[in-house]
């Protein structure tokens, strides 16, 4: 007898995060003098990593609205695939640390995980802004393997019809 598939709880809740990440990424953009000015070198218009996050708070949207209006395994896939990218975009950004003005990427690093306090109101929202991203994507890994379809063997199982 074949094992039923385990079904994908209801991915409209896997949107919840996205929608955090949305508002955590709102705020951010509004407060941060810092991300918005280049740290005040910048005088009119603003900084590109302020484009980045602006483009970030978009993909949680769209990601959102997918999966609440979608609520397929597809749709949940595309979830755990954008909260990973988003996870390395956010780590990768450590790596620009010459863009802003810091002579390494550990002394970036420890600006945004809000170790040292540079100015600016962007101290631990980056951290909070991270572990959604790290914290979705773990979890929507951890729910595809759980509810993963069993392998159908193509061979035969031992079992015998009689025609009869």
């Amino acid at each position: 007898m074949a094992s039923k598939p385990r079904l994908l709880p209801n991915p409209a809740f896997y949107s919840l995060p996205f929608l955090l990440a949305f508002a955590l990424t709102v705020v951010m953009l509004m407060t941060d003098t810092n991300l918005r000015t280049d740290f005040g070198t910048v005088s009119s218009g603003y900084f590109s990593h302020w484009y980045v996050v602006l483009v970030t708070a978009v993909a949680d949207l769209v990601g959102a609205a997918l999966l609440l209006f979608l609520r397929t395994r597809t749709a949940f896939k595309v979830g755990v695939v954008g909260s990973g990218l988003l996870v390395a975009l956010f780590l990768g950004v450590i790596f620009t640390y010459s863009q802003v003005g810091f002579s390494s990427a550990s002394d970036f690093a420890n600006y945004l995980f809000g170790v040292t306090y540079y100015g600016g109101d962007v101290r631990y929202l980056y951290d909070v802004l991270l572990a959604v991203y790290i914290a979705t994507f773990l979890t929507g890994v951890v729910m595809l393997a759980l509810t993963r379809r069993p392998r159908v063997s193509s061979g035969s199982s031992g079992e015998t019809s009689s025609a009869g």
